[in-house]
């Protein structure tokens, strides 16, 4: 009886999945450290389950020259790009999000459940240093002047509008 509780418990045990780390939606830049190339960073696996569209955002710091791959419900690779001055801009990472040299992975995605992977091989040195963050979708700057003057255009078209009427 000993024995078969023992293999039960062991079951479990080797059936549970790994923790994950929890990102949560507007809680800014989340550091995440790569410790040994080519295995998973040190808070991955991420999970994050979100209502609506947001952006997904990782940033390299501090050493220039790493490239991470993303694995799992969200892939990708981080490449080199100056990042657009907006709230990815702020706290720790913004600095780095702005700047060409350093690595960047940036992807919308819609409601759902997500868990991904980060992994790397640290081109610019062990620990590698990274930052994550989700952010809500907002409509960009000419997504909203498009969205108005379609407003605009239909307030016309029922302001002209002729009333008919029977007699």
């Amino acid at each position: 009886m000993k024995s078969l509780y023992l293999a039960a418990v062991a079951a479990i045990a080797f059936a549970a999945p790994a923790s994950a780390t929890v990102l949560t939606l507007g809680s800014g830049w989340q550091d995440d450290t790569l410790s040994t190339a080519g295995q998973p960073t040190d808070k991955s696996a991420w999970t994050f389950t979100i209502g609506s569209g947001a952006h997904l955002t990782i940033a390299d710091c501090c050493v220039v020259g790493d490239v991470y791959q993303i694995s799992g419900d969200v892939t990708g690779t981080s490449t080199f790009f100056a990042g657009a001055n907006d709230v990815r801009a702020t706290g720790g990472y913004g600095s780095y999000w702005l700047n060409p040299s350093y690595s960047k992975f940036s992807t919308f995605l819609g409601a759902g459940t997500y868990s991904f992977s980060i992994t790397g091989q640290g081109e610019g040195g062990i620990p590698a240093g990274l930052g994550v963050r989700l952010d809500a979708g907002v409509p960009e700057p000419a997504a909203w002047a498009m969205m108005l003057a379609g407003f605009g255009l239909v307030g016309v078209g029922l302001r002209r509008r002729t009333t008919v009427s029977f007699a």
